[in-house]
């Protein structure tokens, strides 16, 4: 009997001996697929950058850490010490610290002061122009008046020195000078109230004379008033 190999009904293969044969394992291949474009390479970033070469002398050195010095010494910009300004001393015990713990050195440190003077002067500067400009439409507007402005000078400045000059002379000058030092001597209506005031406190002044009445310059038996015409033969 020839060794050959059978197959069952069921398709099962045996050996010849009868055995049946193991059933061979099948790879399943699964299909690669073709990229259809290539993708852009990444754009080198700041990490990826060479280094900038060093010398020999730097190989291996670190940058030197820059140190806060023990006290600063601030000096106020040349414009403050032509008008005799001075630094704030309590703004400048404050930002000390901060300057410290920013680890600044006096140059980085004297650089923020001076910033901070220059900024607050020219805030000032501005802040008096604006003063100044108000101060002057006032007085614009004041003149300009239909019922006071014609006698300013004449008769209202000497009324109300008149009623200030009443408070006594220490009072009287603290009070023209608290109206210089805020303006408001300059105010329109100021100016129209106080002058109103100082009508009802102070008395009139003098009536200047026009010269000789018409009726004294005339010769005996030409005056036309009431007695001689009563009596003409008045001397």
């Amino acid at each position: 009997m020839n060794e050959t190999t059978q197959t069952s009904p069921e398709g099962v293969t045996r050996t010849p001996t009868g055995e049946i044969a193991p059933i061979p394992q099948v790879t399943e291949q699964k299909p690669t697929s073709t990229p259809t474009s290539t993708p852009a390479p990444a754009p080198p970033t700041s990490e990826s950058s060479p280094e900038e070469p060093k010398t020999l002398l730097n190989e291996g050195v670190k940058p030197a850490e820059v140190r806060a010095p023990e006290k600063y010494e601030f000096k106020a910009p040349e414009s403050w010490e032509k008008n005799g300004w001075e630094l704030d001393g309590e703004i400048l015990n404050k930002a000390t610290p901060i300057f410290k713990d920013l680890n600044l050195t006096q140059d980085q440190a004297q650089k923020l002061v001076s910033f901070y003077a220059e900024t607050s002067q020219r805030q000032h500067e501005e802040s008096v122009n604006m003063m100044n400009q108000m101060r002057d439409d006032w007085r614009k507007e004041i003149k300009a008046d239909p019922q006071i402005g014609f006698k300013l000078d004449s008769e209202v400045k000497p009324t109300v020195g008149r009623a200030i000059d009443m408070l006594g002379p220490k009072l009287a000058n603290e009070f023209r000078q608290a109206m210089d030092f805020t303006g408001v001597g300059d105010h329109p209506a100021f100016i129209r109230a106080f002058y109103a005031l100082a009508q009802m406190l102070t008395e009139g002044g003098h009536v200047a004379a026009r010269g000789p009445s018409r009726f004294g310059m005339q010769q005996p038996g030409q005056r036309t008033d009431a007695a001689h015409s009563l009596y003409p033969n008045l001397p």
